[in-house]
């Protein structure tokens, strides 16, 4: 009898195993386990239902990537032939709409074949690309699948629907392996991977893509250093190669994450010796080197901000769109972090969207373990965070641009510029996984399900408002 009971017990266990394997599981072990599969199922429907249904040019500057990959494999097309302009930017799919209406955008796009032409004729991008930059490798996976799309048939519909795709999977297969193998917060890399701004980027030809998956890699590489608490030459090595990598193929602004390689070398391994100079250094002296430290910084902060108006001006324009709504939000770099990938046709995603994924944001990075022990560390997260911000500001607030000269001169920033945000917002959970933080988030299988669920219906809701827009307006 004893046996029969073991058995029948036994054979309960490995059943609810079994239905713990499921990939919809509701046990908080089985969701926390499966989150990169839960991405990946979420990312590539999207994925292909957004490249496919999208109109072209759905990201910022999308005929300036066009013309970029063709170029890179040699297949410079004449877009004045589908009546586009290489110059063209603001709303980007204006020239659309007539097919969209009159029910030949399939005959127009898909079937009316391209038009060959010198690289040096066209308006914009009349060279090829420097191979060792973020213009060439950026441009790269998108361009393999122009050349695929362009040897299937020859038209602009196939060779932009073939390097969206193409871009897409190494862009989705490239975060799942992240997300998989990421020690520490895997929610929130999947959180700001599946905002519509980022799926948007990833469905599309810009190098922008690019720039999220290294930056990405580079971050989630330093979380498994902080986590296993230790750093070795081999860790050093490592950061350093991806440094390279990342300086060659992505944005300038990302290239603040190389602020981790010097800390974590005086973290970990140069700790013990700095602490030793720290006390054998007479006090006078560490006061000296510190009047000369910031007086350094304060020479760069003053170089840097005087070509921009100044200091005071640089704090009133940050002061200004963190406090005012410049009238609508097509340029707005909140709503442009995660919902609204473009100006026109597909901002009209409602804007408590974007209240949603900030708010999801914050929740997903609060409810990941307490692993990071050392301050310093936490700290810096956040001050390469705000600074990136600060950066974007002092940047895209000139004089003239997207916002018009009253809008620059009143403090407001041009451009749907909070694309450049949304890569480092991962750098959170260093911040928040702080084990002296007392903050926390307790039900974690709660966050995990919204996100799915959040997922999901914004990314629909872009897809429904961009054509129902270029429809109806």
């Amino acid at each position: 009898m004893d046996t029969v009971r073991y058995r029948r017990n036994n054979h309960q266990h490995q059943y609810e195993i079994t239905s713990d394997k499921s990939l919809f599981s509701t046990k908080v072990d089985g969701l926390e386990k499966r989150i990169h599969k839960y991405y990946l199922v979420i990312a590539l429907f999207f994925g292909v239902v957004l490249s496919i249904l999208m109109p072209f040019f759905n990201e910022p500057d999308g005929v300036y990537h066009f013309v970029n990959s063709s170029n890179i494999v040699h297949l410079t097309t004449d877009i004045n032939v589908y009546g586009e302009n290489s110059k063209w930017f603001g709303d980007q799919f204006v020239n659309q709409k007539p097919a969209y209406q009159n029910g030949d955008y399939f005959k127009k796009y898909f079937e009316t074949e391209v038009q060959r032409m010198p690289m040096s004729k066209l308006p914009r991008s009349t060279v090829y690309p420097k191979v060792l930059s973020y213009n060439f490798i950026g441009h790269l996976i998108p361009a393999i699948g122009i050349w695929a799309g362009y040897h299937i048939y020859p038209s602009i519909g196939m060779m932009i629907v073939c390097g969206r795709l193409v871009n897409m999977l190494v862009m989705t297969i490239g975060m799942f392996l992240i997300i998989k193998f990421v020690k520490r917060g895997k929610l929130l890399f999947m959180v700001v991977a599946l905002s519509p701004v980022q799926m948007n980027l990833f469905s599309s030809l810009s190098y922008d893509a690019t720039s999220m998956l290294l930056v990405s890699i580079f971050i989630a590489a330093v979380i498994n250093i902080v986590n296993r608490d230790k750093f070795t030459i081999f860790s050093l090595m490592r950061l350093c190669l991806l440094a390279a990598i990342l300086y060659l193929g992505a944005k300038t602004n990302l290239c603040l994450v190389f602020l981790f390689i010097p800390l974590l070398v005086f973290a970990y391994p140069l700790k013990r010796i700095i602490k030793s100079i720290i006390v054998l250094t007479p006090p006078i002296a560490r006061r000296i080197f510190m009047i000369i430290t910031v007086g350094f910084l304060a020479v760069i902060a003053f170089y840097i901000t005087h070509q921009r108006g100044g200091f005071l001006t640089l704090i009133y324009k940050l002061f200004i769109n963190f406090t005012y709504n410049f009238g609508g939000s097509d340029y707005s770099i909140f709503t442009s972090t995660f919902t609204k990938p473009l100006s026109g046709s597909n901002s009209k995603i409602p804007i408590y969207f974007s209240a949603v994924w900030f708010l999801l944001v914050g929740v997903a990075a609060f409810s990941e373990t307490k692993f990071v022990k050392k301050s310093i560390i936490s700290w810096t997260a956040l001050a390469i965070f705000i600074l990136n911000i600060v950066a974007l500001f002092v940047i895209y607030s000139n004089v003239g641009g997207f916002t018009g000269d009253r809008g620059a001169l009143m403090g407001q920033i041009g451009g749907i510029q909070g694309r450049y945000i949304t890569p480092l917002l991962p750098l959170l959970v260093l911040f928040a996984g702080n084990h002296r933080f007392v903050l926390g988030v307790t039900s974690r299988i709660t966050v995990i399900r919204a996100t799915i669920v959040i997922a999901v219906l914004s990314n629909a809701t872009l897809l429904f408002d961009t054509l129902f827009t270029i429809f109806k307006f």
